[in-house]
C-alpha cells in the first residue's frame, strides 16, 4: 500500500513540475482558446460502510480529465482506494479502482475560474479475498456516476469537491465476493493547465 501512495506523490510531484514549466509560457500567451485542457485531482474522502468496525472507509484518488476546448466533454480516468489500514485486508475493502468516465464539463455562471463536472462511466476494482487469504485479490466490474465542483484559486492550483455512487457486484459460487453500493465524497486540490 505504501508503494501506491509513494507513487501518488510522485506523479504529483512530476505533474507540479510540469505544470509549473507550462504556466511560464501560457503567461505571454493566456488570452487565447486552448486546443486542450487538462486537470489532475488529487483528494482524499470516503464512504460510510457498517462492514467496517470504524462505520467507514477512507480513500483517495488521482484522476486525470482531458477535455477538447470547445465541447464540454472530457474524458476521465481515475484510480482511487478505499480501506481502514494502508493494507487492506476484508473483502469490504477495496485496495485498487482504475475507472473511465465520460464528463459534462461546463464554466459556471461565465465565471472561467470554476467548472461543474457530471457524468459516469465503467472501470474495473480488486478487493482482498479475506482474512484467510489477505493477499489474494479478486478482480470485478463496475459502474461509476460522479458530479462535482472545480474551482481554480491562482494561477493553476484549485481545490475540488465531487459526489460519486460506485456500484459492483460479483458472486462465486453463489458467494458474493464483491458487493458494493456506495455513495462517496471526496474533496481535494486540482492542476488545471491546457496546451
Amino acid at each position: 500500500m505504501w508503494q501506491k501512495f509513494l507513487l501518488t506523490i510522485l506523479l504529483f510531484i512530476g505533474a507540479v513540475y510540469f505544470l509549473l514549466g507550462q504556466m511560464s509560457a501560457q503567461e505571454a500567451d493566456s488570452s487565447k482558446e486552448k486546443n486542450v485542457y487538462f486537470t489532475f485531482r488529487l483528494g482524499q474522502g470516503g464512504f460510510s460502510d457498517s462492514r467496517s468496525p470504524i462505520g467507514k472507509l477512507g480513500g483517495g484518488q488521482l484522476t486525470l480529465d482531458i477535455k477538447p476546448g470547445k465541447l464540454p466533454v472530457a474524458l476521465s480516468i481515475t484510480n482511487e482506494y478505499y480501506t481502514n489500514c494502508p493494507d487492506p485486508t476484508h473483502s469490504y475493502e477495496i485496495a485498487g479502482l482504475l475507472a473511465v468516465n465520460i464528463l459534462y464539463m461546463t464554466p459556471l455562471n461565465r465565471w472561467k475560474r470554476a467548472n461543474v463536472f457530471l457524468g459516469g462511466g465503467i472501470g474495473g476494482l480488486e478487493v482482498p479475498k479475506g482474512e484467510d487469504e489477505p493477499d489474494e485479490k479478486v478482480r470485478g466490474f463496475l459502474y461509476n456516476l460522479e458530479g462535482g465542483i472545480n474551482v481554480r484559486l491562482f494561477g493553476p492550483v484549485g481545490l475540488y469537491g465531487i459526489g460519486k455512487y460506485l456500484y459492483a457486484q460479483k458472486k462465486l459460487n453463489s458467494v458474493k465476493v464483491i458487493d458494493f453500493s456506495e455513495y462517496i465524497v471526496l474533496l481535494g486540490i486540482t492542476l488545471n493547465f491546457g496546451l
